[in-house]
């Protein structure tokens, strides 16, 4: 049988290894390494791709020595044996071209070339074209009028024209031409002093090696000829070893190379464990939800059926509601969509006859039945749509569902429907759970969390975007404007996914003992977090509208004076501009080049470093402080106040650091500057309301106490349990001194190298930020050890661990997987050992500060107080306190704060008590 149709033979050894080396190191979050066959598949994707071939095969190198070693057994001696984060990839890469059903070549004793050279041998010709996918220069000589070699990742095709070009010989003649050469990679002799020109001229003179050597003496140059002589068998042994073995038995019946479908469960499943995010979105596009049982409820009569459906089933209810903002402080409600899931329900998990009696746990679409109650839907020229369910009707009938102790309530990003719900009269009461969160403590390391990725990487479903839904209308109300039917398909899809996520979620949670810190502290912080944001914080507007012009005139002044100590105008905004002025104009010592090599970098770092040689330095960093604070803050802050109550409502992120540490953003309160004076101004921007106060709790120390619980360093606790001053006693031993004589210098000193143990911080990260020699940090950080013995042993210890594991926990169990903790790479080995030693310090840091949230918040209304928390800043917590409670609030606080968790030494809070924030420095 013959064919038109060309047949690719794939040379894959070659590939596997240009794939490993030319894409940097990536791993899955179980710490398998992938980026070998990430770059393989995405070569072999191409190839399908471009070419659509209907004939395809790949051929390997057998595993062991080959025959070549046996003529030879330095062939191949220089090259180091295959790496072993290369060796773990290469069964995945034979399991990927499985499921692409490719047939595949390998025979004991040969290698990849030699398949290929037996292939074109018996397969091609005259009307079977073949062509070879390769880089390699060795497979040129088989190059002839119907045998091509294409290499996709430079994207050449050599015939026969193109390699008597590039080579100046044919292709035929390509054997005798190497031999001279000699290949130095695979250690084969040549003829020494022989290159590729002179190898040509030989062979267009001669021919042929053989009668090369049978003419020798008519080579005009003699040392040339001597060499010729003297490498006589060098040549030969090279033309054996470079020689393609093509008499090998392999398949020639052209059909035994045709490529079908591939399996495309079996691909799923290995780019779903490998994480190949974006091949899945490729090459398998997930499907979308079945929509037959999303229902549309819009009759007030079906609404009462509902609920009294809803009511008599004990099961998880879910819920998503859809508005007219991402702002829950503003947005309107325009529907909620609900459904059932199997699952905990008031803090137990039901009976398997009763999952399977209620609502099936399913991994399918089956029996998904959602419903949605429009209630604010709008026609094109804004009045109500048709057929909707009135506000009062829908509150009504749901808030007792809602306000149900004895349900659990389970949401994506459940902390925005319930702002959206409590503003709208229905409260949304504990018990709560949230896929969004559940999905964080498994993985916090997970690129994302949202309910679209998660979806489409856990369910294989494609859910609708909320362009496609409003039609890529920008209107901020947008959603109000979709037919309730497209939006109860639209918003049924959620609650359906996140049911779905929860029937993975919920056993994982348990599996990985990950249950009591999800429902006992992220969901119980959760409503807590929600009221700090609705309570908000006042700001003083005129205030910031002084800093503003303030701001202004003192950037003008700065600029002018950057101009002045620069000797010349310049945009102190371009990194190329300021280069030119600091080291070619001012000639001050460059360091380290930028990433595109392009100039050398004006980074802080670098700024810092300068500031020792010049004035210029330190005024531009004074300028870049003072404008982000201006742009990110001031000027930001005044768009954020509530017209309503003439606060900033922030946001707080639950999943956001992968230490469990909470964020904030839109505004981030927690990285407004303390050390400036500037930035102390614009804390005082942020006031209490009249009539109170605010009361600041900031846990003193808690890394270094932390710390001393996991070392049990005898030092450590001593120090703490004695309630010493730990900087002052490290700076004692560090310096030599009797702590009487600790100046304030040195207690800085040992500060920075207190908390910088802690991020695992080397001599030379000591010594720039010490700015000393590194010679000297080191003296510092081996003084530090001398001292506490058990940080180090501690040290030692969770690294190993963390290689063991694969990850590390906090006290109370929160994870943190580690997969480059056994990475060849030695940069990003060391940052996996870093951070294994950081996490579990900060991470429980994190747990301990979200604890005392949830206490002080219980014990507050317990006692009937109405002191508020507003914010949680790194290891503090702010109230806003009527002026009468403050001493009762302030000892609750302190008690409870310090009592949260029990560790080897006492936890100690400081108060601090005043009328804006600065204040409470």
């Amino acid at each position: 049988m013959s064919s038109r149709e060309p047949l690719y033979l794939i040379d894959g050894s070659a590939y596997i290894y240009r794939a490993y080396h030319a894409i940097r190191p990536l791993s899955n979050a179980a710490g398998q390494p992938t980026h070998a066959v990430y770059g393989f598949t995405t070569t072999l994707l191409r190839v399908i791709r471009e070419k659509n071939p209907r004939y395809l095969a790949i051929a390997y190198d057998a595993k062991g020595p080959n025959f070549r070693h046996q003529i030879y057994p330095q062939y191949k001696a220089n090259r180091p044996e295959m790496p072993a984060d290369l060796a773990c990839q290469i069964p995945y890469i034979k399991e990927v071209v499985s499921a692409y059903h490719i047939t595949t070549l390998e025979q004991r004793g040969v290698e990849a070339d030699d398949l290929i050279a037996a292939a074109a041998r018996r397969l091609a010709g005259p009307d079977q074209p073949l062509i070879i996918v390769s880089g390699d220069k060795d497979l040129l000589q088989l190059v002839n009028d119907w045998v091509t070699l294409w290499d996709p990742m430079q994207d050449t095709l050599m015939d026969p024209a193109a390699v008597a070009k590039k080579y100046q010989v044919p292709p035929e003649h390509l054997l005798d031409y190497f031999a001279l050469i000699g290949d130095t990679s695979d250690n084969v002799p040549g003829v020494p002093g022989v290159g590729p020109k002179t190898a040509a001229k030989l062979i267009g003179q001669f021919g042929s090696l053989d009668n090369l050597f049978a003419n020798l003496d008519q080579i005009s140059a003699a040392k040339l000829r001597e060499k010729m002589v003297a490498h006589r068998d060098d040549a030969r042994l090279a033309r054996e070893l470079i020689r393609l073995k093509d008499d090998l038995e392999l398949p020639t019946n052209l059909d035994d190379y045709t490529l079908p479908p591939p399996n495309q469960e079996k691909l799923r499943q290995l780019f779903t464990e490998l994480e190949f995010t974006r091949l899945l979105k490729s090459e398998l596009p997930a499907e979308k939800l079945a929509s037959d049982d999303f229902q549309l409820i819009n009759d007030p009569a079906r609404l009462k059926e509902l609920i009294e459906q809803l009511a008599a089933d004990p099961a998880v209810l879910v819920i998503d509601t859809e508005t007219t903002s991402l702002d829950p402080m503003q947005a309107e409600l325009v529907g909620i969509s609900l459904t059932l899931a199997a699952g905990r329900v008031n803090g137990t998990t039901p009976a398997a006859d009763e999952q399977a009696k209620s609502w099936e746990k399913s991994g399918s679409d089956s029996n998904l039945l959602c419903w949605y109650l429009p209630i604010a839907h709008r026609r094109a020229d804004g009045t109500p749509a048709p057929d909707q369910l009135p506000l009062a009707e829908v509150r009504r009938a749901l808030a007792p569902l809602l306000a149900d102790t004895k349900r659990l309530k389970l949401g994506h990003n459940l902390k925005y429907d319930l702002q959206v719900l409590h503003r709208h009269g229905m409260p949304l009461a504990a018990p709560l759970a949230d896929t969004m969160l559940a999905s964080y403590l498994i993985d916090p390391s997970r690129r994302s969390h949202g309910l679209d990725v998660l979806s489409e990487e856990l369910l294989q479903r494609r859910l609708t975007s909320f362009a496609e839904v409003t039609d890529r209308d920008r209107r901020p109300e947008a959603f109000a404007h979709v037919a309730p039917e497209a939006a109860a398909a639209y918003s049924c899809e959620d609650v359906a996914a996140t049911r779905l996520l929860w029937d993975i979620f919920q056993p994982r949670l348990a599996e990985l003992e990950l249950e009591e810190l999800f429902y006992e502290v992220e969901m119980t912080l959760l409503p807590i977090l929600a009221c700090m944001e609705r309570v908000g914080i006042m700001v003083d507007a005129g205030l910031l509208n002084e800093l503003a012009a303030e701001f202004s005139r003192e950037l003008e002044r700065l600029s002018e004076k950057i101009h002045q100590l620069a000797g010349t105008e310049f945009n102190i905004n371009s990194p190329r501009q300021l280069g030119e002025v600091l080291f070619e104009r001012l000639k001050l010592p460059h360091g380290r080049k930028t990433k595109g090599k392009t100039g050398y970098s004006t980074d802080i770092r670098e700024l810092e470093r300068l500031a020792a040689y010049h004035d210029l330095p330190a005024a531009i960093i004074a300028q870049r402080n003072l404008s982000k604070l201006k742009s990110t803050y001031v000027d930001k802050l005044s768009t954020l106040i509530n017209p309503a109550d003439g606060r900033i409502h922030t946001s707080f992120n639950q999943t956001v650091t992968a230490t469990g540490r909470l964020s904030s953003s839109n505004p981030n309160l927690q990285n407004i500057p303390v050390r400036t004076p500037e930035g102390r101004r614009l804390r005082g921007a942020f006031i209490a309301a009249a009539g109170h106060r605010f009361l600041a709790a900031d846990y003193s120390q808690i890394d270094l106490r932390v710390l001393a619980h996991y070392s049990a360093d005898p030092m450590l606790l001593a120090a703490f349990q004695k309630d010493q001053d730990i900087h002052n006693r490290t700076a004692a031993e560090i310096f030599r001194v009797n702590p009487a004589m600790v100046t304030a210098d040195m207690r800085r000193v040992a500060k920075t190298i207190n908390f910088g143990i802690i991020y695992g911080m080397s001599a030379f990260g000591l010594a720039e930020q010490l700015h000393c020699s590194r010679k000297e940090a080191q003296v510092f950080i081996d003084r530090y050890f001398e001292l506490y013995q058990g940080v180090r042993r501690f040290m030692g210890e969770i690294v190993e661990q963390a290689r063991r594991d694969g990850f590390v926990r906090t006290l109370l169990k929160r994870r943190r997987q580690l997969p480059e903790i056994a990475s060849s790479n030695k940069m990003r080995r060391e940052f996996a050992e870093r951070t294994a030693i950081n996490t579990p310090i900060q991470g429980t840091a994190a747990d301990i500060i979200k604890l005392a949230a949830i206490v002080c918040d219980r014990e507050l209304r317990r006692g009937g107080f109405k002191a508020e928390a507003l914010l949680q800043i790194h290891d503090e917590l702010i109230f806003e306190v009527p002026e009468e409670e403050l001493v009762p609030v302030g000892q609750l606080v302190k008690q409870a704060m310090e009592n949260v968790m029990e560790l080897a030494v006492p936890l100690r809070v400081n108060l601090k008590t005043g009328s804006n924030l600065a204040s409470t420095e």
